[in-house]
C-alpha cells in the first residue's frame, strides 16, 4: 500500500510474489544504505530479490481535508445516506502477453 497524506490518495496493489535468489538482481536493486541490514553486500547469503507480478490495483482518491470528511458525515448522518468521501477507481492489470 502507498499512501500520499497530503493528497489524500491511497494506491494498494495485490498480485503474485516470489522470492528470487539471482545475483544479477540483486546487485541491480542493491543501494549503499542496503549494508545496515546486510553488511555482506548484495553477495550475503541472507540477501534475495522480491519480484511481484502485479494483479489488481485499487486507487482511492480522498476528500481535501478533515473538514469536507466532517461535513460529509454530519450530513450522511442527517439525511440517512452514504458520505461522499471521494473517488474509488479499481483496475485490473492484465500482465499476460
Amino acid at each position: 500500500m502507498f499512501i500520499d497524506h497530503a493528497d489524500k490518495a491511497y494506491l494498494s496493489i495485490s498480485g503474485t510474489a516470489q522470492i528470487v535468489n539471482d545475483p544479477e538482481l540483486r546487485a541491480a536493486a542493491w543501494r549503499k544504505n542496503d549494508a545496515v541490514w546486510w553488511p555482506g553486500g548484495p553477495n550475503d547469503p541472507n540477501v534475495c530479490v522480491l519480484v511481484v507480478e502485479p494483479a489488481i490495483a485499487e486507487l482511492w482518491d480522498g476528500p481535501s481535508s478533515a473538514a469536507v470528511v466532517a461535513h460529509e458525515f454530519a450530513k450522511a448522518r442527517a439525511t440517512g445516506t452514504e458520505p461522499n468521501l471521494g473517488e474509488n477507481r479499481k483496475t485490473t492489470v492484465d500482465m499476460r502477453d
